[in-house]
């Protein structure tokens, strides 16, 4: 009977998110920006393309609200988000990862991977009131080209903005999956990181549980399903739509099953405040390439971190061997900080603690096991900024960490 209420509350929002409705000028919808300057924090938003010609937008905060208008910038740190998520992840309270390391002294800017975020709405709106084109973005792309493309770029982009020579950088989920993708694919890349922070690292995903255990039982449909589309959750505008959603979401009747839904995606129920549970519907799930998600499908049946697999034909074009090779995770040096959780579901500990014996350079391991702390938590729990945020704060601020 739980089973059969948790799909019902997943097919009612699919369903929701399908809607088709009016347009939406992309200047009002971008959710980090208005976060951002509601908690009165400066803001700098960028546009830059990446060699395969994609636009991806990005989000600044350059200082702390606490600091005068004049005040230097410091240290620049990258944030990068999570599968289905935008940069408004790390926006959500005042107790967010962005607004916590700001008001540490760092300059912080925020990463949205192509066909997500600002970098949707800055390719999908041709002007400010005109009507979104979801089609103008080419969907033909996975976490690799987020990786070895969008966050090489990013990167390249903030060092020339600043000056420094080298930026911290915070993946989450499926950010950190970008991060290694990046990392051993352009090991060039490891020299200009100072510190790289895995959040929730998401790798191989041999031992998850609820509820990709249940993606991984109907692989075989879900990829059929996959192969039909270009993207998903499909909707011609999505803003609109995260704004009918969140509305609904308001009535009392229909509220419970938008709690339901946050509590199933993730697989555990999150002790979060009803405004959070708004907050989070009107941005999740982002519209995300199916190649992306048949590529977190083949993690999760292959058991193996490794490359897109096209086919022992596509393969042995692309790769010289008829199967996909894994990531080389033994050229990322970067000195690298793992947190994760022993009540996530979706990166389960088994699979951290096989990453943790891959990577070169690990520098310091926090293990969340004393309190319930799910995937979710990481930006959502009320606990988050004791628990994380602060940790995160104080190992990027120690110089003998390194």
């Amino acid at each position: 009977m739980q089973s059969f209420k948790l799909e019902k509350c997943l097919l009612t929002f699919i369903t929701l998110a399908t809607i088709v409705v009016t347009t939406c000028d992309y200047a009002t919808c971008v959710e980090s920006s208005r976060r951002i300057k509601e908690y009165g924090y400066p803001l700098m938003t960028y546009q830059v393309w990446t060699a395969d010609k994609y636009q991806l937008g990005i989000e600044r905060i350059p200082y702390s609200k606490l600091r005068s208008n004049n005040a230097s910038t410091g240290q620049p740190v990258l944030l990068l988000h999570g599968l289905y998520l935008s940069s408004a992840i790390f926006t959500i309270n005042n107790s967010s990862l962005s607004f916590v390391l700001s008001d540490a002294g760092f300059d912080v800017w925020l990463f949205n991977a192509r066909g997500i975020g600002l970098s949707r709405k800055l390719s999908i709106y041709k002007k400010p009131g005109s009507s979104p084109k979801m089609n103008s973005i080419s969907w033909n792309f996975s976490f690799h080209e987020m990786g070895v493309y969008d966050m090489a770029t990013t990167i390249d982009f903030i060092l020339k903005t600043t000056g420094y020579s080298k930026l911290d950088v915070v993946g989450y989920s499926l950010g950190t999956t970008i991060s290694l993708a990046c990392l051993t694919d352009r090991p060039e890349y490891n020299s200009k990181i100072n510190k790289l922070v895995l959040m929730a690292p998401t790798s191989r995903l041999k031992s998850s549980g609820m509820p990709l255990n249940i993606a991984k039982q109907y692989s075989t449909i879900i990829k059929i399903f996959l192969d039909g589309i270009n993207f998903f959750p499909i909707t011609n505008d999505p803003d609109t739509t995260y704004k009918l959603i969140r509305r609904l979401c308001t009535i009392k009747t229909a509220f419970k099953y938008c709690r339901q839904f946050i509590d199933f995606a993730q697989g555990i129920n999150l002790p979060i405040n009803n405004d959070t549970v708004l907050d989070i519907v009107s941005e999740f799930p982002q519209p995300m390439s199916s190649k992306t998600l048949k590529h977190m499908l083949q993690l999760l049946t292959s058991g193996r971190f490794s490359h897109y697999d096209y086919g022992p034909s596509g393969n042995l074009l692309r790769y010289r061997t008829r199967t996909a090779p894994d990531y080389d995770l033994s050229r990322v040096t970067a000195p690298t900080y793992v947190i994760y959780s022993k009540e996530d579901t979706l990166v389960h500990p088994v699979d951290v603690n096989w990453l943790i014996t891959q990577l070169p350079n690990i520098k310091d391991v926090h293990y969340i096991d004393k309190i319930p702390f799910g995937h979710f938590s990481f930006s959502l729990s009320p606990n988050m900024k004791e628990v994380v945020n602060m940790y995160i704060t104080n190992k990027l601020l120690d110089n003998n960490t390194i």
